[in-house]
């Protein structure tokens, strides 16, 4: 018996004829009408994901740039710009990468994590500015900085690869339905770690202000992070054993947060 044809085109002899695809409906042809969501003003603007790319990129390599200039003297306030460059541009890169379908131009978390995120860091970079002019002893220990350059690295790596390797399942808001496909991601950094994007964005926020040597935005920064998390992580939780029942029950009994006094 001979083997069936499994070419993707229609026999020679075949009586329809063969329509190619038209390159109208691609990219870059003359014809081509872009989605309307992908138009300024809409949640999917190209126009405004380039312009907060190419923002955080400037700021970024701008930062690095001053801090290079003062690294003989306070460094980590430019630094600290930096961070939070990266830390922005990331969580829209990692979503576009790992869960396109979810990737809009809040994804970058600018302005969706709300008044208090900006009063943090304005805070920050206040006390900062401030005790490096009236205080500047408090700039000069060189273990809390590098203690805090080493939690933001760490907090920095995990809530990204928690961010990648969870991908379709992972959303910046808690998900009060269990959606379809939606399963317990309970390998990779998830055999570890339970909420590792939690993990890392704590550790993150304190390693910042560790950084800086700022002791008040730093036990503010403490204070705020772990009400914010326990409260979250408790509620989400709770949506949790209502989706997966029994086998988030066990998943929780094995694994922890590593968040202090979180489970």
């Amino acid at each position: 018996m001979s083997e069936p044809d499994r070419s993707p085109f229609p026999p020679r002899s075949s009586s329809r004829a063969y329509n190619p695809p038209t390159r109208s409906s691609y990219p870059g042809s003359p014809n081509f009408e872009p989605p309307s969501y992908l138009y300024p003003g809409h949640p999917f603007a190209l126009d405004g994901i380039a312009l907060r790319a190419g923002a955080l990129g400037a700021v970024a390599a701008g930062s690095i740039a001053v801090a290079w200039q003062l690294r003989a003297s306070y460094w980590q306030l430019p630094m600290f710009a930096a961070a939070l460059a990266v830390f922005h541009f990331f969580e829209f890169w990692t979503t576009a990468r790992f869960n396109t379908r979810k990737a809009e131009v809040k994804s970058f978390l600018l302005t969706s994590n709300g008044a208090a995120w900006n009063t943090a860091h304005a805070s920050a970079f206040a006390e900062a500015l401030l005790e490096a002019v009236f205080f500047p002893q408090l700039k000069m220990h060189r273990l809390p900085t590098l203690l805090g350059v080493l939690f933001m690295v760490v907090g920095q790596l995990a809530r990204s690869y928690a961010m990648a390797h969870a991908g379709t399942n992972f959303t910046h808001l808690v998900a009060l339905n269990h959606e379809q496909g939606h399963v317990l991601v309970t390998d990779g950094i998830y055999a570890w770690l339970r909420h590792p994007s939690y993990f890392g964005f704590f550790w993150w926020g304190i390693g910042t202000q560790l950084m800086l040597g700022n002791p008040l935005c730093g036990l503010a920064y403490c204070a705020v992070l772990w009400r914010f998390f326990s409260c979250r992580i408790e509620a989400e939780e709770r949506l949790l054993v209502g989706f997966f029942g029994d086998e988030y029950v066990r998943y929780k009994q094995r694994t922890r947060t590593w968040i202090p006094f979180i489970g």
